[in-house]
């Protein structure tokens, strides 16, 4: 049994957008367009709320868990 690449996260959708344009079913490279796209979504996601956590947060606020 052959164990499959690990990718990471913010490599998979460009990953996934080679491998569809490798593979030779119509319906896996389906799949892997909408993983590629999800990846995508995510990952924008997850830095724009970066951004805006950075951008509105106040500086002299403590960081952490159980600070009031």
């Amino acid at each position: 049994m052959s164990i499959p690449p690990t990718v990471p996260f913010q490599a998979l959708g460009n990953q996934a957008q080679f491998m569809s344009r490798q593979c030779g079913n119509d319906r896996l490279a389906m799949i892997l367009q909408y993983v590629a796209l999800g990846s995508f979504i995510a990952m924008t996601g997850f830095t724009a709320s970066k951004i805006l956590k950075e951008a509105f947060d106040t500086p002299d606020k403590p960081r952490g868990r159980g600070h009031h």
